[in-house]
């Protein structure tokens, strides 16, 4: 499964689900993308704070593709302007790409990251004006999937369950981490569109059936 550009919805969903404990890989099937796709939008979009901003995410995207087609180049008064706000005001790259957006001045906050990780290779010291200092953000901690009883096997499932008829639905529950509280989640086959509901009660039947 290639990358491909996520949607505003996908990216509101993976914010709900890891506030919720749920792992890149279930994340990844309930958006319908590889997990590299999620992993990559995580690390991109994730504040100094080690969390993900969809906001950001979806700002940042939308940033991207009002540059002008074609021209992936950066100019260098801009690359130049960036790491003197860098230095003097000691902004996150998140910060200086925003401040700099609204001058007409594009350069995204992933290209002054690795601006400073290139400096600090060749014993530059712009990743000392970095407030996190290029540290490692921990990874999610894992969760698991519970069984349902009487569960029919994709195997045995009727045919037209694998098409594009509108009104077909997609439900899968997923549980958050030390087994406390859960998501069920029902997806549209036709239009992939994704609705969500945390089961206030975690893995509870009575609570999933409602």
């Amino acid at each position: 499964m290639k990358y491909h550009q996520l949607t505003s919805e996908q990216r509101y969903t993976i914010f709900v689900l890891l506030q919720n404990g749920i792992i890149l890989k279930d994340i990844a099937k309930a958006i319908k993308v590889c997990p590299s796709t999620v992993s990559r939008e995580i690390k991109r979009n994730s504040g100094t704070r080690g969390k993900y901003n969809w906001k950001t995410a979806q700002a940042n995207a939308v940033l991207t593709k009002r540059k002008t087609p074609g021209n992936h180049s950066i100019k260098k008064d801009v690359m130049d302007e960036a790491k003197r706000l860098l230095i003097t005001e000691e902004w996150s790259p998140e910060q200086i790409s925003g401040v700099l957006a609204k001058e007409g001045k594009y350069i995204s906050h992933e290209t002054i990251y690795r601006t400073i990780r290139k400096d600090k290779a060749k014993g530059g010291t712009l990743y000392k004006h970095c407030r996190h200092k290029l540290k490692h953000r921990a990874k999610p901690v894992g969760s698991r999937r519970i069984s349902i009883p009487n569960r029919t096997s994709i195997s045995e499932r009727p045919t037209e369950v694998d098409g594009k008829r509108f009104g077909d639905f997609e439900m899968d529950t997923i549980v958050g981490r030390g087994n406390h509280g859960a998501i069920v989640t029902l997806i549209e086959r036709s239009t992939n569109m994704l609705f969500m509901r945390k089961l206030k009660k975690g893995k509870n039947a009575k609570e999933l059936a409602r």
